[in-house]
């Protein structure tokens, strides 16, 4: 039986850059040119809160902006303002857990990037998996429900994935 981590490699986004998400898809043969620039302006972005990308990037970022994440303006000069509108911890995880992973998996490359989180963060995230029985009522039920569980906390559900990812997970170990 073949290790999983060798078919889907988990990478934390803290690691130095030669163990990177972005080293790792360069090693395997996808291109990491445009993955990289987008790294360094969500870096630039949780560190400044804010950025100038060249116009050419505008498309890439479009997604965040629809996200509310950023806000984009576009300059006369061929560039972009990027202006930082969330928590950089909830930008920086969407990016390393969401927008990562599925950008190489659009380029047939499957691995799962974990968030450096600052752990004196008043905001953290996590992932969890559930298993609910019966039909997608029951799905909305429960996610109500959780939602309830917290008062004056406000914890907000970031993304939802629908299927059973796990298994077909395990069927390519």
């Amino acid at each position: 039986m073949h290790s999983s981590a060798a078919h889907f490699p988990s990478i934390p986004a803290s690691v130095p850059f030669d163990t990177s998400a972005v080293a790792h898809a360069h090693r395997v043969g996808v291109n990491a040119f445009e993955l990289d620039a987008i790294a360094q302006v969500i870096n630039r972005l949780t560190r400044d809160d804010n950025t100038v990308v060249p116009a050419s990037m505008q498309a890439d970022l479009t997604e965040l902006q629809e996200l509310g994440y950023v806000e984009l303006s576009p300059n006369t000069s061929g560039t972009v303002s990027v202006n930082l509108l969330c928590p950089s911890a909830l930008l920086s995880s969407y990016f390393w857990s969401v927008w990562v992973p599925r950008h190489l998996l659009d380029r047939a490359l499957k691995v799962s990037v974990l968030p450096y989180l600052d752990a004196q963060s008043e905001v953290q995230h996590c992932t969890v998996v559930f298993r609910i029985p019966g039909p997608r009522e029951a799905t909305r039920e429960f996610l109500t429900d959780l939602s309830t569980k917290f008062p004056g906390h406000e914890p907000e559900i970031i993304a939802i994935q629908v299927g059973n990812g796990l298994e077909d997970k395990e069927r390519t170990e």
